[in-house]
């Protein structure tokens, strides 16, 4: 059977490059082409389902995404976040109890605060109430190996086929990412096509693992790549000195440049 062919909604470009720039005012770690990949995600449905991120902090990729869904139709995005920072990885919050107020000052000031539905809690706990088809779910929370498996596992269940899954931070000093990619995407006969931008990792999630096999390689090599790195962030030692060049040299031999739009597009079923 033929697969779908997907295509970038007219304007994709200059909208992308309207997002980097809005963004600039709000506190986050998204780099440029980061940013310019989450739009292309929100803008790009790959399945039919909903948008969930996991972890929002200020707002800065609840706003990329709700701005770029809005190039896909009329969507909402499910943003769950306690918004108390109860994890060692999380932001500091520089001595604030909550983000929320910023998180709201933010999504308000862009226009987007009714294009956001704001679960104000752990991603376990909505995960018992949850119900819907995802079709992007973005993972950026508890970065520890317990917390990102966790947000991971509880709403892999539901994912559409088709669907995508993006984590932030796994190219990171970070243990949970990177592992949990290895781990659960790239050695899961569920997913397809994967790579990286910057510090995300993605990969296209299938029902039928048949539709996963001609990916076996090309996994089988990220997941070599990613192995380099795995003795730079699995312990407590600092990374610095020798050891953080030698980190860099491995981090640099995973591809993880800029994603060009279109050719993304022409990969994923």
């Amino acid at each position: 059977m033929q697969s779908p062919q997907h295509s970038l909604p007219e304007g994709f470009a200059a909208a992308a490059e309207r997002i980097v720039i809005e963004v600039e005012d709000i506190e986050g770690f998204l780099s440029p082409i980061e940013t310019r990949f989450l739009v292309l995600l929100g803008a790009v449905p790959t399945a039919t389902g909903e948008i969930l991120e996991i972890g929002s902090f200020k707002g800065r990729s609840t706003v990329v995404l709700a701005r770029s869904s809005m190039l896909a139709g009329d969507e909402l995005v499910n943003a769950v976040d306690p918004m108390n920072a109860p994890s060692s990885t999380d932001p500091d919050l520089g001595g604030d109890e909550s983000s929320f107020d910023d998180f709201s000052r933010n999504t308000e000031s862009h226009g987007v605060a009714s294009r956001i539905r704001l679960h104000r809690m752990l991603s376990t706990e909505l995960a018992k109430a949850w119900t819907k088809p995802i079709r992007l779910l973005w993972i950026d929370g508890d970065h520890t190996y317990e917390g990102t498996r966790l947000d991971l596992e509880s709403f892999e269940p539901y994912l559409a086929d088709g669907a995508i899954v993006a984590m932030h931070d796994v190219l990171h000093e970070f243990d949970g990412g990177i592992k949990v990619f290895m781990e659960h995407v790239l050695r899961s006969p569920h997913y397809g096509v994967a790579g990286f931008c910057g510090s995300i990792g993605w990969a296209q999630f299938h029902s039928d693992p048949d539709q996963c096999t001609q990916y076996r390689d090309a996994k089988a090599h990220l997941y070599k790549r990613l192995s380099k790195l795995l003795p730079y962030v699995v312990t407590d030692r600092p990374l610095k000195g020798f050891r953080k060049k030698i980190y860099k040299l491995h981090r640099y031999r995973v591809p993880h440049g800029a994603v060009d739009p279109a050719k993304w597009c022409s990969q994923i079923h």
